[in-house]
């Protein structure tokens, strides 16, 4: 059994590679981001996902950015994490207020939806499809960090033999390659959406897939962080890697909910609701 992990999609393999931190190459899709990813790091990926989809998050929550990758207006910088290739900050998305204003109308009165409610639709589908994007680039990152955790062991051997090669890590290994390919699968329906060509930008994975997307995600790259031992633990660029991907899942990893179409609807937890 091969201790390589997946190669990346044929999308990048000529255009992705470059100078690591270098500026995102465009991408045609959700799906591209991955081999950014992979090849170049957070801050490239999420410059590229911020160069494809607006950035967006529901009222209260935090998005991670590069420099260069402006939040809407409004939002508050709330702190910065050191990646491998460079510093994300952290932004967080004002909270809503209720208005002052006049009495509710009666139970039963007909007239034309509340423009906030159109308002909270459009973010809360906007923040659908930026945590899908950020999946696509935590899929990338998790297979970085595998490479990464590959190229340390193959150099280091026990009683003689490559420590790349001993059992237990071969089935940690398999087990991660297995966790990116069940992401990819799962995180599927985006990109054979763009393939097709559909006007449709917006994210076809429901919330329970993006849910399972980032359980898989976190066990792996945790399992895989092990296997830098103490040094995974220093401050380098295995534990930062490996903490980007942890707060970025923690971040846009699961979906709060989608906002009713009708006036005062707020965000739910509906398992399986699209994303």
């Amino acid at each position: 059994m091969s201790t390589d992990v997946v190669a990346p999609s044929p999308v990048a393999a000529a255009e992705v590679r470059a100078e690591e931190g270098a500026a995102a190459p465009r991408v045609d899709g959700p799906a591209d981001l991955r081999a950014v990813a992979r090849e170049l790091g957070a801050v490239a990926a999420l410059t590229a996902l911020g160069g494809l989809l607006p950035v967006a998050a529901l009222p209260g929550e935090c998005v991670l950015l590069p420099d260069d990758v402006p939040p809407p207006g409004g939002w508050a910088r709330v702190g910065e994490v050191a990646s491998d290739v460079g510093t994300l900050l952290v932004w967080r998305s004002p909270r809503t207020e209720a208005a002052p204003g006049p009495a509710a109308p009666a139970v039963g009165a007909t007239g034309p939806a509340a423009p906030a409610a159109d308002e909270r639709v459009v973010t809360s589908t906007a923040d659908a499809a930026w945590r899908v994007g950020v999946a696509w680039v935590r899929t990338g990152l998790c297979e970085r960090l595998t490479d990464r955790a590959v190229e340390r062991l193959r150099g280091r051997t026990v009683g003689g033999t490559a420590t790349v090669n001993l059992p237990p890590v071969r089935l940690v290994l398999a087990d991660a390659a297995l966790a990116h390919l069940e992401a990819q699968a799962l995180l599927g329906g985006v990109a054979a959406r763009d393939a097709a060509g559909s006007p449709d930008r917006g994210a076809a994975v429901s919330g329970s897939s993006l849910a399972r997307v980032t359980a898989v995600l976190d066990r792996s790259s945790r399992a895989v962080h092990n296997l830098f031992g103490a040094s995974g633990y220093v401050d380098g660029d295995a534990a930062r890697l490996a903490r980007t991907i942890d707060l970025l899942g923690h971040a846009s990893g699961t979906l709060p909910g989608r906002v009713s179409g009708t006036p005062g609807g707020t965000p739910g937890c509906e398992e399986g609701q699209d994303a």
